[in-house]
């Protein structure tokens, strides 16, 4: 079997009764991993196979990385940045345009 397996709800609980729900395989039977609320629309669990935590927080998955101490970008997170820094770029080049004149 799947040594571990994970659900999330984005529908607000029209699927499932919790957010996020996650369950690990010992000796044959699935266990419930616990998951631990931290804010009204906060949840965690700890993934043993990943060694990663699954944070649903206001409708969205997120990958928690306890080792590196942050979160995993998403593509839109990495999306957002790129975007934000080629702005930031033209700005800057623009700046330079206007004093070199």
């Amino acid at each position: 079997g799947v040594p571990e397996y994970w659900r999330f709800d984005p529908t607000g609980g029209d699927r499932y009764p919790v957010p996020l729900a996650g369950d690990l395989l010992v000796d044959g039977e699935y266990r419930p991993i616990p998951i631990t609320q931290t804010g009204e629309n906060s949840y965690w669990g700890h993934s043993a196979a990943l060694n990663l935590d699954l944070c649903w927080e206001d409708g969205k998955l997120r990958w928690y990385d306890p080792v590196a101490g942050g979160y995993i970008l998403t593509h839109e997170d990495e999306r957002g940045g790129r975007i934000a820094a080629e702005t930031r770029v033209r700005q800057l080049e623009e700046e330079l345009r206007r004093r070199s004149q």
